[in-house]
Order: C-alpha cells, then sequence, then structure tokens
C-alpha cells in the first residue's frame, strides 16, 4: 500500500510539475503576441507619419509654386495635363530641372532676405 501511496505522490508531483510548465508556456506565447502588436502598431504609426510628412510635402510644393490659391480642381487638372505629355523621359528631365532652378532661386531668396 506505501507503494501506491509513493506513486500517487510522484504522479501528483509530476503532474503540478506538467502544470507548471503550461502555465509558462502560455505565459510566453501572450508575451509574444504582444511583442507582435506592439511591432504593428509601431510599423502602422511610422506609416501613417510617413503618409504625413509626404502630404505636407506636397502641400510645401503647391506653395513653392505659388499654386497655394487656385482651387484644388485646378491643381489636380494642371498636373493632369501637365502628366498626359511627359511620356518622353526629356520632358520630365526639362521639368525637373526647371523645378530645381525655381526651388533653389526660391531658397537663395530665402536666405538672402534672413541676411
Amino acid at each position: 500500500m506505501a507503494d501506491v501511496e509513493k506513486r500517487k505522490l510522484k504522479l501528483d508531483r509530476m503532474i503540478e510539475a506538467v502544470a507548471k510548465e503550461q502555465a509558462k508556456l502560455l505565459l510566453a506565447e501572450r508575451e509574444e503576441q504582444r511583442k507582435r502588436r506592439r511591432a504593428e502598431l509601431k510599423q502602422r504609426e511610422e506609416a501613417r507619419r510617413a503618409d504625413a510628412h509626404r502630404k505636407i510635402e506636397l502641400g510645401g510644393l503647391v506653395i513653392a509654386a505659388a499654386a497655394d490659391e487656385w482651387d484644388p480642381a485646378e491643381i489636380v487638372g494642371a498636373l493632369l495635363a501637365v502628366a498626359e505629355q511627359l511620356t518622353p523621359e526629356q520632358r520630365r528631365d526639362r521639368l525637373r530641372k526647371k523645378g530645381l532652378d525655381h526651388l533653389e532661386a526660391r531658397d537663395a531668396a530665402r536666405k538672402a532676405a534672413k541676411r
């Protein structure tokens, strides 16, 4: 009979050890889920900030082109009209150069005004 009792105690200890390990595993899985959720939220926040920055930058370019008084439909219409004519790369290169020249001149004028 003592042998049976010893075996029951041994089985109880084994069951308790398995339960503890199972609890540890559950906690580790929950922590992994939390880490994944935090990483996903961080990634979404970074994407949102990048999108906001891009929109602010585009708005700044509209202002730099002195088109900020235009109706939004006029701005979109002008961009679409230019885009229709931009098939050859040479035209885009010329537009890029013209834009860079304008932005550089605008920047130089700002720096001169600060002096």
